[in-house]
C-alpha cells in the first residue's frame, strides 16, 4: 500500500513537471500575443547626464506657497509640429524614457539622435510596414500634432472607430462623430475629444456640440516612470463616451496618468499646458471638471491643493488621499503575508481571516484566494515541497501584490524587455528613483528610500483587544523583519516578469530581499527609513493635507468585501485631514454605493449643476449618501458616515458599508494616516504611560527592549519628516 501511494504520488509530481514546461513552452508562444513580449524596440542607451549622483533633497517652498513661470511656449501646437519638450518648471526630462507612441497606434517617434539614445526608429516601406533598417533613434519620444476624427457608428456600439484627418468615408447617419488631436507635450502623448458634426473643418472647427464646459480625464495604475505611456484614443472615447454624448470636451495626457508617473510636479506643469492647449484652440471653457479613478483621483486632489484653479470641480473616483502616506501599510503587506505563512509558530492561528485582519487591519476573508495562490503551490511541486494550505485571502495578498516589488526593488520592472540590458544595469527601477529630483541622489546616484518600520508595534490594539496574546504579539514583532536596503536587494522571483525562465523559483513575498531573508531569526532587523526624504515629501506637495477648496464629490463602489484595494476608508482619511486642517468640509462629498452600481456619471451631473449654480446653491444631492445595489438611496446628510474612525456612533451609510483600518492604525496611529516617521519613546516609559493597557506587559519588558532597543512609536506625538511650516 505504501508503494503504491509513492508511486502515485511521484506520477503526479512527474505530470507536474512535464505540464509546467508543456505550460512554460505555451506561455512562450502567447506572450507575444498576448503583448507581454513584443517587438517593439528597446531603449538602447542613455545620453550623457542621465545619472544624477548627489542631489540634494527638495527644499523650496511649497507648491502651495510659490508662484510659477509664465508660459514660454506659443500655444496652440499647430498641426504638423511639436509641442514643447521641456517642462515649464517641473525640472529637465528624464531618461531612460521609454517610447510607446507605436503601442498608442500612432506611429514611430520622431528621430532625435543618431547616438543610439533612447528606441531605434526603422524605416518604412512604401505601405506603411516597419523594414529592419535603423534610421536614426529617439529619445523623447515626440510626436507631431495630428488631427483625427473617432466616431461611434451606432448607439449600441461600444469601440469607436478611427479615421485620421478626414471625416470623408464615415457613415453620415453616425451616432457620436468626435473631432480628435493628438501629439505630444511634456515628451507626452495627449489627446482632446470634441463632439463635432459633419460641418467640421481643420482650420474650422464646429463647436455646435461643445457645451462650453471641459473634462479633464485623469487615469489611475501603479508606476515607477520611466515611460512615456501608453494613450489609446479609441479607448478614451470609449471610457468618456458618456461626457461626450453629454456634450463635453475631454483632454487627456499620459503624464497624468499614474500608471505612467507618480511626478506631481510634472503631472501640474503638463495639465496646465495641455489646458493652455485646449484654450489657445478653442477657447475658455466655463469650468473645468476633473474626473478620474484611483491614481487619477489622488492627483485632483493634490492639484487642488496645490495649485488652485487648474480644476474647477472634480470626481475623484475610488480615492486615496496620496500615494505617499499609502506606502507605509502597503510596504507592510508582504511582510505581514509572510509571517503569517511561514514564520509563525502557530500557522493554522494565523489561517483565521479574523485574527489576521486583527493585525493587518484591512480586509481579509476566504471568499477570494490570494493572488498567484496557484503558481506558488506549482513552484513548490517543483521544489519537491509539499504545497502550504491555502490562506485567506486578503487586501494584500490579493490587492497590493506585486506593487510592494514595483515600488521597493530597484532590480525590478514589469517593462524590463523593454530597455537593453546595458540601461537595465545602471537605472534603480523604485518609486523614490522617479522622485529623485525630490528625495535626492547618493553618490551612486540613487535615491534613498524613506520607508521606515522602525519602533512599529504591528498588532498592538489586537494585543490591547485579547485578540493575540502577549507571545503572539512578541514573536510577530521579533520576526517580522523588514525590507533589506535597495543596494542588497536581488532580483524579484516573479518568473517571466522578472525575466527568470525557472518557474521552481517562483514566489510572491520577496522574501529574500527582507531583513531576515526568508528565515526565523530571534530578532529580525527593521528599517530605517531617510528622514531628509520623507521630509522632502511634504515639502514639495507630494502629501494631501486637507487643504481643499474646491467642490469634490468623492465616489467609489464599496468593494472592502470583495479584498479591493480601493478601500472605503479612504474617503475617511480624506475627510478627516480636511477638518483637521481647517477647511470647509462641505466641499468634500462622500457617495458610496454596492459593487453592481457605479454612481459616477451622476456624481458628474450633480458637480456640473453645484457648479453651474454658484455661488447661490449646493444642490440637495451633493450631500454626503450611499446608495444599494439598484442605485437606490440608503441615506443621505451630515453623519451618516460618522463611525469608531472619528469616535462618532455609526451613522447609517457606516452601518452598511463599514470603513476597516491600516496595520499603522492597528499600531497605534490614527486615520489620517499622515506618519512616515514616527518619534519614538523607550518601552519603559510606554508601559509607565499605559500604551498596552489593559494588558499587563510588565513581565515582557525585557523582551520588549531587546526588540524595541531604540523605543517604540508614540502616535501622539507629530510625525517627525512633517516640516514645522506645514504643521
Amino acid at each position: 500500500m505504501k508503494r503504491t501511494r509513492l508511486a502515485v504520488f511521484l506520477l503526479t509530481i512527474l505530470l507536474l513537471v512535464a505540464g509546467a514546461g508543456i505550460a512554460a513552452a505555451y506561455i512562450q508562444k502567447i506572450l507575444p500575443k498576448l503583448g507581454l513580449i513584443n517587438d517593439f524596440p528597446q531603449v538602447m542607451a542613455l545620453p550623457p547626464g542621465a545619472v544624477k549622483p548627489n542631489l540634494p533633497p527638495y527644499q523650496g517652498l511649497h507648491p502651495s506657497d510659490s508662484a510659477r513661470p509664465d508660459e514660454t511656449f506659443a500655444f496652440p501646437i499647430k498641426y504638423g509640429e511639436v509641442g514643447p519638450v521641456r517642462p515649464l518648471f517641473a525640472g529637465s526630462q528624464r531618461y531612460p524614457f521609454l517610447c510607446q507612441t507605436e503601442d498608442s497606434r500612432l506611429g514611430q517617434p520622431l528621430i532625435d539622435n543618431h547616438h543610439r539614445w533612447g528606441v531605434p526608429v526603422f524605416a518604412m516601406t512604401l505601405n506603411g510596414k516597419r523594414t529592419d533598417k535603423v534610421i536614426g533613434y529617439s529619445k523623447d519620444c515626440l510626436l507631431p500634432t495630428r488631427h483625427h476624427y473617432l466616431y461611434f457608428a451606432k448607439q449600441k456600439h461600444r469601440i469607436p472607430r478611427r479615421q485620421d484627418d478626414h471625416h470623408l468615408g464615415i457613415p453620415r447617419d453616425v451616432h457620436l462623430l468626435i473631432r480628435a488631436e493628438s501629439g505630444t507635450i511634456n515628451r507626452h502623448l495627449y489627446s482632446i475629444l470634441l463632439p463635432t458634426t459633419f460641418n467640421d473643418q481643420i482650420d474650422k472647427p464646429d463647436l455646435s456640440r461643445w457645451n462650453g464646459k471641459l473634462i479633464y480625464y485623469f487615469r489611475g495604475g501603479i508606476s515607477i516612470g520611466f515611460q512615456q505611456g501608453r494613450m489609446l484614443m479609441y479607448r478614451m472615447a470609449k471610457d468618456m463616451r458618456y461626457a461626450l454624448e453629454q456634450g463635453y470636451a475631454v483632454i487627456f495626457s499620459s503624464a497624468t496618468e499614474t500608471d505612467n508617473t507618480y511626478n506631481i510636479q510634472l503631472q501640474e506643469d503638463t495639465a496646465l499646458r495641455l489646458k493652455h492647449q485646449f484654450i489657445s484652440r478653442y477657447g475658455k471653457p466655463e469650468f473645468t471638471i476633473g474626473f478620474g479613478g484611483s491614481g487619477g483621483a489622488i492627483q485632483q486632489f493634490l492639484l487642488n491643493q496645490n495649485h488652485p484653479g487648474i480644476l474647477d470641480g472634480s470626481v475623484a473616483v475610488v480615492a486615496y488621499a496620496d500615494m505617499v502616506t499609502q506606502l507605509p501599510y502597503t510596504l507592510d503587506c508582504e511582510l505581514l503575508e509572510y509571517y503569517f505563512d511561514h514564520l509563525a509558530s502557530d500557522k493554522d492561528f494565523w489561517r483565521q481571516p479574523a485574527k489576521r485582519q486583527a493585525v493587518m487591519g484591512l480586509s481579509t476573508n476566504y471568499s477570494r484566494g490570494p493572488m498567484l495562490a496557484g503558481l506558488t503551490n506549482l513552484a513548490q511541486v517543483l521544489r519537491w515541497q509539499w504545497p502550504q494550505h491555502t490562506a485567506p485571502g486578503s487586501e494584500c495578498n490579493a490587492g497590493w501584490r506585486g506593487s510592494v516589488a514595483m515600488i521597493n526593488n530597484p532590480l525590478f520592472h514589469t517593462e524590463g524587455h523593454r530597455f537593453s540590458e546595458a540601461v537595465r544595469n545602471v537605472t534603480a527601477w523604485t518609486h523614490w528613483q522617479e522622485n529623485s529630483h525630490i528625495y535626492g541622489t547618493d553618490d551612486d546616484g540613487q535615491a534613498p528610500s524613506w520607508w521606515n518600520n522602525a519602533g512599529v508595534q504591528y498588532g498592538l490594539e489586537a494585543l490591547r483587544n485579547g485578540d493575540i496574546s502577549a507571545d503572539q504579539f512578541l514573536e510577530l514583532n521579533s520576526r517580522i523583519g523588514s525590507w533589506r536596503d535597495a543596494k542588497e536587494m536581488q532580483q524579484e522571483h516573479y518568473w517571466y516578469l522578472s525575466m527568470d525562465p525557472n518557474l521552481s523559483r517562483f514566489s510572491p513575498y520577496g522574501e529574500h530581499n527582507m531583513s531576515h531573508q526568508g528565515k526565523i531569526r530571534t530578532l529580525a532587523p527593521r528599517y530605517q527609513g531617510n528622514l531628509a526624504a520623507a521630509q522632502a515629501a511634504y515639502q514639495a506637495g507630494m502629501v494631501f493635507l486637507g487643504r481643499l477648496t474646491t467642490p469634490t464629490i468623492d465616489v467609489r463602489q464599496y468593494r472592502d468585501h470583495q479584498l479591493d484595494i480601493h478601500h472605503g476608508f479612504a474617503s475617511g482619511v480624506i475627510r478627516q485631514r480636511i477638518i483637521d486642517a481647517g477647511y470647509n468640509p462641505d466641499l468634500h462629498v462622500i457617495w458610496m454605493s454596492q459593487p453592481d452600481f457605479n454612481p459616477m456619471w451622476q456624481a458628474l451631473d450633480v458637480m456640473d449643476e453645484w457648479l453651474s449654480a454658484r455661488p447661490k446653491h449646493k444642490p440637495v444631492a451633493a450631500e454626503d449618501s450611499c446608495f444599494d445595489q439598484s442605485g437606490q438611496l440608503i441615506a443621505r446628510g451630515k453623519g451618516v458616515w460618522n463611525g469608531p474612525w472619528n469616535q462618532q456612533a455609526k451613522g447609517e451609510c457606516q452601518q452598511h458599508m463599514p470603513f476597516n483600518r491600516t496595520s499603522r492604525e492597528v499600531a497605534g496611529d490614527d486615520i489620517r494616516g499622515y506618519t512616515l516617521h514616527c518619534q519614538r519613546i523607550a518601552v519603559k516609559q510606554a508601559l509607565q504611560q499605559g500604551f498596552y493597557q489593559p494588558r499587563d506587559m510588565s513581565p515582557y519588558l525585557t523582551r520588549l527592549q531587546q526588540i524595541f532597543p531604540q523605543g517604540v512609536c508614540d502616535y501622539r506625538q507629530p510625525d517627525a519628516a512633517r516640516p514645522d511650516s506645514l504643521k
